[in-house]
């Protein structure tokens, strides 16, 4: 299995632990440090020796960070991690603040005194992270760089991943390394840029054609990088995880450093170097500064190139989509007919979803962690099974599925919402509320300029009418055998980056009913150059394509809440699911599909 169910994390071990914590910030005669969820790239996922927030609190979702004072200690959330937070953590030592209704800011200025001191570890904390903190507090408060407190503290802190660096062939990228290279130079020399430093190993994998599994799901390797205007690259990289394929791969055109000295490289850089303040960590500008080496702020060069997938990576995206789509067709079948294969429960569920994807002979790992939600369980956003949450399912029960496969081909992530057997009329109308915005969000045609935060809403409507919402994003960035949350596109209220030809994202508006249930209704789409109708003034028009295929359970659709249109779209969608996914599915599971793709 891809995935465990251990409960890794006890709330009672946080009271030694942050014990030690503040005997180390007292011996260095700081007053407050600041624990973020993050590593020193600044990604989503990070590996076992970096999950230094989960050691202390015990909180083991993938956004947050903790403030600890000599006396107290706060855990910021948002709100998909709310209801988590407070069933993980001991809230004799945590306070759970949500974002963004209590803000750290807040936090540091009504806790913190009069030349008292607050420290952070400048590996793990953006530019503008620190840059706001100082621009916000108070200027009676110190603001100090320090070694990392929990590293010291930490014994048998798991060490750092040492897999091999690989190549990501052309077959699956579309489009040569050494071509990316020249259009990321082309890009840095007409902005007067002499080289960027790249800090995401997501970033430097696309650019360079490689892959990895030192995040195991994200098939990344840890490393930095530099780009020059030349075209020439340099990847600093632990010298473990390089072999003779990769030198060959990377060819002579990229420079293979040991990561030790890669803050001494920062040192020597000359012209002007590009850095992304948002991604970056605060060490490397002080680094530069130091040095005084010239740099300027501008967002990383691959963003936007990797968001928009070329021909070969769409193409991928929509074979790995067929193929995962059957699994979890095959899946489902075996779940609503009963299957005595499959246990009952919520990991009994977990289990035969990764057999099913196995069972295509191209899984490399799921996408993440998957999250299987019944009844109550399925109201925590980000719920984790584990063998002490775990729940059995019966009849009656609402089931939340949120999964995905990583091949190499393309990332996959969908959410179903299903019914075991007759559930309430409630959830069934606000699944149908769910499902309207989907639909909405999908049919969607809308001018060339918009970003996430223009059509958000679209996704809400139909549930603000009744005076429901949820707290997260529509919709996230997908990669391309790549990291299944990837940017810098969005569909949320924060983004305002314009959606453009070849962006894959997600559609997954939802609803949650603390102590009851959860809704949420998943499929990927991307964006494409619109075909619909003559356009007057010649604008240019978007459109959204589905990739996701697999039925949306008719026993959560209450069908006098839908239009003419929304069913005319969800007979269409099924048509589509069984047309593509029938010929090669078992014979069971063909049968199964074609009841459950019925019109309605």
């Amino acid at each position: 299995m891809f995935q465990s169910f251990d409960e890794k994390t006890i709330p009672g071990t946080a009271k030694d632990r942050i014990f030690l914590l503040r005997k180390e910030m007292l011996k260095n005669n700081v007053d407050a440090f600041l624990i973020p969820r993050n590593d020193t790239h600044m990604g989503e996922y990070v590996s076992e020796r970096d999950k230094r927030l989960e050691w202390l609190t015990s909180f083991t979702g993938s956004a947050g960070y903790c403030l600890v004072f000599k006396d107290k200690a706060f855990l910021f959330v948002d709100g998909r991690y709310t209801i988590q937070a407070a069933n993980q953590c001991d809230e004799n030592i945590f306070r759970i603040c949500k974002i963004p209704d209590d803000t750290l800011i807040n936090c540091i200025n009504d806790h913190l005194n009069e030349h008292e001191v607050l420290s952070y570890d400048p590996w793990l904390h953006t530019i503008d992270q620190i840059e706001i903190i100082k621009s916000k507090k108070r200027d009676v408060i110190k603001l100090v760089e320090v070694d990392n407190f929990i590293d010291l503290i930490w014994n048998n802190q798991p060490s750092a991943p040492l897999d091999l660096m690989v190549p990501h062939i052309l077959k699956y990228s579309g489009q040569e390394h050494n071509e990316k290279l020249k259009i990321i130079a082309k890009n840095l020399s007409k902005k007067g840029h002499s080289a960027v430093v790249l800090t995401q190993p997501d970033s430097i994998a696309w650019a360079l054609n490689t892959r990895g599994t030192d995040l195991i799901q994200t098939p990344v390797a840890l490393c930095f990088a530099t780009i020059s205007a030349s075209g020439k690259a340099n990847l600093f990289i632990d010298q473990n995880k390089v072999d003779n394929k990769l030198i060959k791969h990377l060819g002579s055109n990229i420079n293979i450093c040991d990561i030790k000295y890669f803050g001494e490289f920062l040192n020597a850089m000359t012209g002007i170097v590009r850095i992304d303040s948002q991604r970056a960590p605060i060490a490397i500008k002080s680094i530069l500064e130091k040095e005084k080496v010239s740099f300027v702020y501008d967002s990383d060069p691959v963003l936007m190139l990797r968001a928009c997938k070329n021909i070969t990576e769409l193409e991928g995206s929509l074979k790995a989509h067929i193929r995962d789509g059957a699994a979890f067709v095959e899946f489902l079948s075996e779940v609503q007919n009963k299957n005595s294969n499959i246990t009952m429960d919520e990991i009994g569920f977990v289990k035969h979803l990764e057999l099913k994807r196995r069972a295509t002979g191209k899984l490399k790992n799921i996408s993440f962690d998957t999250i299987c939600g019944s009844g109550p369980n399925g109201a925590i956003v980000h719920y984790r099974v584990n063998t002490k949450t775990n729940r059995q399912i019966s009849y009656g029960d609402i089931v939340l599925i949120d999964s995905g496969g990583q091949y190499l081909d393309g990332t996959t992530d969908i959410t179903r919402t299903i019914a075991i057997g007759t559930v309430p009329e409630e959830a069934i109308k606000a699944s149908t509320l769910v499902l309207k915005g989907m639909i909405a969000i999908s049919s969607l045609k809308f001018p060339l300029g918009l970003s996430g935060r223009d059509i958000d809403a679209i996704a809400r409507q139909a549930l603000w009418s009744e005076g429901l919402d949820f707290d997260h994003g529509t919709g996230h960035g997908v990669g391309s055998f790549l990291s299944v949350h990837e940017g810098p596109q969005a569909i949320s209220r924060q983004n305002n980056i314009a959606l453009r030809p070849g962006m894959i994202i997600s559609n997954e508006p939802g609803y949650y009913k603390k102590n009851s249930f959860g809704i949420r209704i998943e499929n990927l789409i991307y964006v494409k150059e619109s075909t619909k109708g003559k356009i007057p003034d010649k604008r240019r028009m978007l459109e959204f394509e589905t990739l996701t295929l697999a039925p949306i359970d008719h026993n959560m659709i209450k069908l006098s809440l839908l239009t003419e249109y929304e069913k005319k779209w969800l007979n269409n969608y099924h048509s589509n699911v069984y047309k593509k996914l029938s010929p090669i599915l078992t014979k069971t599971a063909k049968s199964w599909l074609k009841i459950a793709c019925k019109s309605i």
